[in-house]
């Protein structure tokens, strides 16, 4: 029985001691470690390949009824002057469609009829020729309330914005470390996002309704960022 005290003993002094070991020697390797959190963009200017446009057309009157038909006629207009621009019919939808009352006097006013075509355009140079369409000789869309340039397949530019921030990073943590004596060992943790703005360029909008010169649109370029967070783990 007292050997059986005696090895127990011994046993648990043993864990004891390895655990003391083990804990003392994470405790002074998180209190040595060392690291340093960086910042790093890149940017890929990238030709855009589709226009996404949205036209209004919109009309005022008394009679309700009356109203809507003229902008049923207005709107169907507009969509086959699109179509006829060069523009596929799945391509066209309803956005929005909206009929609405002026309440702001004492008495009840017009009704507006406001319906929002959206449009894709995947042949850029169509661009002008189908703004012009839309909106010809005053039957059709009233104007344009969105117009949009995009990039269909971005993973390319983005990888290389990507890679391009990341040099950026390394090349700041390296900087940042060799001048406070020490070296990048390695990456600890990394954060990022991605925007793409697609207004690099000026675009002119210049719709011309007699059906004289075309509208001419400059789309530019659309640029994609990348941005990220890096932190490394530095060394002696």
């Amino acid at each position: 029985m007292k050997n059986l005290v005696k090895s127990i003993l011994v046993i648990g002094l043993g864990t004891a001691l390895f655990s003391s070991c083990v804990l003392g020697r994470t405790a002074k390797e998180d209190s040595s470690a060392r690291s340093i959190t960086v910042s790093g963009s890149g940017s890929i200017s990238v030709k855009p390949d589709i226009i996404s446009i949205k036209f209004l057309v919109k009309n005022t009157g008394w009679v309700c009824p009356q109203v809507v038909e003229r902008n049923a006629i207005n709107t169907t207009n507009t969509i086959n002057a699109i179509k006829e621009a060069g523009i596929a019919e799945e391509d066209i939808s309803t956005y929005d469609y909206s009929i609405t009352q002026d309440n702001s006097h004492s008495y009840a006013g017009e009704y507006t009829i406001c319906n929002t075509i959206s449009v894709i355009i995947r042949n850029t140079e169509l661009t002008g020729k189908v703004i012009d369409a839309a909106v010809r000789n005053g039957i059709g869309a009233n104007g344009v309330t969105s117009f949009e340039c995009i990039v269909s397949d971005k993973s390319t530019a983005l990888r290389e914005a990507r890679t391009l921030a990341i040099k950026n990073a390394q090349d700041a943590a390296s900087l940042l470390a060799g001048a406070s004596g020490c070296k990048v060992k390695g990456v600890l943790e990394i954060r990022e996002d991605y925007t793409s703005s697609g207004r690099g360029n000026p675009m002119v909008f210049r719709s011309n309704s007699t059906g004289g010169t075309q509208t001419p649109i400059i789309e530019g370029n659309v640029t994609i960022t990348s941005n990220v967070t890096v932190k490394y783990e530095l060394t002696n």
